[in-house]
């Protein structure tokens, strides 16, 4: 019989699995851990799923973003000439003519212009060299990176006063819950929006959007208290 969070579980083996290569292996094998008792324990519900979730998150964040950091510009230029190098000599002056004015790889297939521009076949093309291509990328990175360095160890401390920083600002918003009870509902559902951002299988959630945040509901009791 599955799990009654059986896809949540599933999302959490899938994020364990893709984790950066320069995560430490103790990140990776507490999670796995949490994850695998989480299984075999059908009365696990969803807030402790996510707790672990959030837990693993934090802890990789800064690792992640300082592998990317330093590996992406090498990374982005490589991702380029493998794709380039895998399809079609048609489709390869089209994504040459857009990659010359500077737009991103990324950005282009997720544009409605590549619907327009290439057909289905050959935006399958492009899709698969992209995955191909960032499965050798990721092996070669892995195998080269070294995460002993100091720039990784500079970028990883970087990484974790930025984690810090949201973490301290999403506590300030909370700490607005207080103000008005009236607000306190629509309070609560942002600071669980923006602490979900570091659920480890979610987008991250910007600095920027949560001082917004705490700016605005300044305003509104500026306004009325």
């Amino acid at each position: 019989m599955p799990h009654p969070y059986q896809s949540l579980l599933d999302e959490y083996q899938i994020a364990i699995n893709h984790l950066a290569p320069s995560v430490p292996s103790t990140i990776k094998e507490e999670a796995q851990s949490m994850h695998d008792v989480f299984l075999a324990d059908e009365n696990a519900g969803e807030e402790q799923i996510l707790d672990a979730m959030g837990k693993t998150g934090l802890a990789e964040y800064p690792h992640r973003h300082a592998y990317k950091e330093l590996t992406s510009s090498r990374s982005d230029a490589n991702l380029n000439r493998m794709v380039l190098e895998h399809v079609d000599e048609s489709v390869r002056k089209r994504l040459e003519g857009h990659l010359e004015a500077g737009v991103p790889l990324e950005q282009i297939v997720s544009s409605d212009l590549f619907e327009q521009e290439f057909s289905p076949e050959e935006r399958y093309q492009v899709e698969d060299a992209i995955l191909d291509a960032r499965d050798h990328i990721k092996e070669a990175a892995a195998e080269s990176f070294d995460a002993k360095s100091d720039a990784y160890k500079a970028a990883v401390a970087k990484w974790e006063a930025y984690r810090d920083e949201v973490n301290n600002k999403i506590k300030e918003l909370e700490s607005l819950e207080k103000k008005d009870e009236k607000w306190r509902e629509e309070i609560e559902g942002k600071v669980k929006r923006f602490q979900e951002g570091f659920l480890v299988t979610e987008r991250d959630v910007e600095l920027e959007e949560v001082e917004k945040e705490i700016e605005y509901w300044r305003g509104v009791f500026g306004e009325e208290i």
